[in-house]
């Protein structure tokens, strides 16, 4: 996993003391938007590959209900003390999460800046005693009010189970539960990982304006927080971005790109793979040009568009403007609370 090792070459964490040829790297480079945006660009990879995977499944909705499965117990590794005042069995999805964040934990996933846990109240005490600690630089968040730890899984899982699953799902129940909750959990974790960044966009943003964010939080002007540390530019960006890449990837180039008989002559040859993957993307721009009302695929990259503009993009902000209080000493907007997004458009 990226930012678990010192030598991870595509963290904001440990990794970004020494890059890949040995030479040095300051905090000023690893918070530069620049930096931080070829790393948000690399994680659209991920999480479109991962709804792709999820997307195959049928929206099995037993795996979201508590006891739909009866009491799976507890899950091995725990912290027992979370379960004494919780009255409902877990939902399979919550079982093997849970299980999951503790096996992770005790590989020192959770001691990276950019990972935040589901249940951290859920985690041992730490990671295994064998394993080294890893060193990674303090100075690329501010403690200050907590707000490098800043956590907004709760909103996220919520959303994603309520809104998410069904856009990206049919109905109906396919009996693949346990390859769906692991579907689920890769979804989810690429998708906490990327909201979150938004506490290195937060600091890098805070950095270049200090005097203009402390005079808005003083102010208690969220509204004006956020104005500031919005860039429409970027995020049309983003969402064009997104949007074409969904509808590239979930097509299959190498038949539906090429004539048959050319795909026979040329096998597995790399020059035709990649004519083939260019062909797909200017088939796929086109379509979206041409205002189709859907490009057929594996996931409809209209879904994939609204994922970003009205979830993805949305609680990024809100994490932003929570850190940045936080950052300022100022206790940010009830609107704002890790339970709720501060604009809603999510039914």
């Amino acid at each position: 996993m990226k930012g678990w090792s010192p030598n991870a070459s595509t963290s904001l964490s440990a990794s970004t003391v020494t890059d890949t040829e040995g030479s040095k790297v300051t905090t000023a480079e690893v918070l530069s938007l620049d930096s931080i945006r070829s790393t948000l660009v690399r994680q659209e990879e991920t999480i479109i590959f991962a709804i792709i995977e999820r997307a195959q499944y049928r929206r099995n909705s037993i795996v979201y209900e508590n006891g739909g499965f009866g009491d799976l117990g507890i899950p091995l590794g725990s912290n027992a003390e979370f379960f004494e005042s919780r009255k409902e069995p877990l939902s399979f999805l919550e079982y093997m999460l849970m299980g999951t964040e503790v096996l992770h934990c005790g590989v020192r996933r959770y001691t990276s800046p950019e990972e935040h846990a589901f249940f951290p109240e859920c985690l041992p005490a730490g990671p295994l005693g064998a394993l080294p600690l890893l060193d990674y630089p303090t100075d690329l968040l501010s403690t200050i009010g907590g707000a490098s730890s800043t956590n907004f899984n709760e909103i996220l899982l919520k959303k994603y189970k309520d809104w998410m699953v069904p856009a990206i799902t049919k109905k109906g129940d396919d009996e693949q539960h346990g390859s769906t909750v692991l579907a689920d959990i890769v979804v989810l974790q690429a998708l906490s990982r990327r909201v979150h960044y938004g506490l290195f966009v937060a600091e890098s943003k805070y950095r270049s304006d200090p005097e203009g964010y402390q005079r808005l939080v003083d102010a208690g002007d969220a509204y004006g927080v956020m104005g500031l540390l919005t860039n429409s530019l970027v995020e049309e960006r983003v969402l064009r971005r997104s949007t074409i890449k969904a509808a590239t990837y979930g097509r299959e180039p190498l038949m539906t790109q090429l004539p048959e008989q050319k795909a026979a002559e040329c096998g597995g040859d790399v020059s035709f793979v990649a004519a083939a993957a260019a062909s797909a993307v200017a088939s796929a721009m086109e379509a979206l040009d041409n205002n189709q009302p859907s490009v057929q695929g594996k996931v409809d990259p209209a879904i994939i568009e609204e994922i970003y503009r009205d979830f993805i993009i949305p609680l990024t902000k809100d994490i932003e403007v929570v850190y940045l209080f936080l950052r300022c000493g100022r206790v940010p907007p009830p609107e704002y609370a890790p339970d709720r997004m501060s604009v809603d458009v999510l039914h």
